[in-house]
């Protein structure tokens, strides 16, 4: 059994996701923080950043790293097709996307919503959320600029690549907004959480877009 620690609306969204679509047996641990936003003490011995998520495996070793740990589930777990398999001619682009949104759209994230923690200077906070934002802007209008009318960041082919991308939208500040500025991806989103292991998920975590 795998072992999920995470919290509400966070990265742990997609690799609960992928857990549903897989339909592997699984149990969920909701990684508290306190009034300074750390958690528990104990938990450094899961992850030492104190981040979410983290996976445990049913050997007992842990993962870290949303993107890292969607990958090996759907190699693990290859007979769900949430992902290309190696050899497949998609692999290259499935890797590059996801990678993509999990270093640039997800760590701009970070920065829009956390910027003291990108400064050492508190006074600077909002000069690196205005960054933030900038950058963030760029990098949806590559990924929206790719995806154009595909029906799938794929093509026709759905895989968690695209879960992924539903997720960070719902971190915009103005989803609405966010939205109506790139129709494809609110098109590419709305397929995406009609799929019932999604819709779960997103249930779980009260995400009502």
């Amino acid at each position: 059994m795998y072992k999920l620690y995470g919290r509400r609306q966070t990265g742990s969204m997609v690799v609960e996701a992928a857990l549903e679509e897989i339909g592997a047996p699984y149990e969920t641990v909701t990684v508290k923080r306190d009034t300074a936003k750390q958690p528990a003490a104990d938990y450094y011995d899961i992850n030492p950043l104190g981040q979410v998520p983290s996976l445990r495996l049913p050997d007992g070793s842990i993962m870290t790293e949303s993107a890292a740990i969607t990958i090996y589930l759907c190699d693990r777990h290859a007979e769900a097709g949430l992902a290309p398999s190696p050899d497949s001619d998609l692999r290259a682009c499935f890797l590059r996307w996801l990678i993509f949104l999990a270093t640039n759209v997800y760590t701009s994230d970070l920065r829009v919503y956390y910027p003291h923690r990108y400064t050492v200077r508190p006074e600077e906070s909002e000069a690196v959320k205005a960054a933030a934002l900038e950058a963030m802007a760029r990098e949806w209008k590559i990924y929206a600029d790719a995806l154009g009318a595909k029906t799938y960041t794929l093509g026709d082919r759905f895989s968690i690549l695209d879960v992924y991308a539903a997720m960070l939208a719902t971190w915009n500040l103005d989803v609405p907004a966010f939205f109506r500025l790139h129709p494809n991806v609110k098109a590419l989103y709305d397929r995406v959480v009609t799929r019932p292991a999604v819709a779960r998920v997103w249930q779980r975590h009260d995400v009502g877009f």
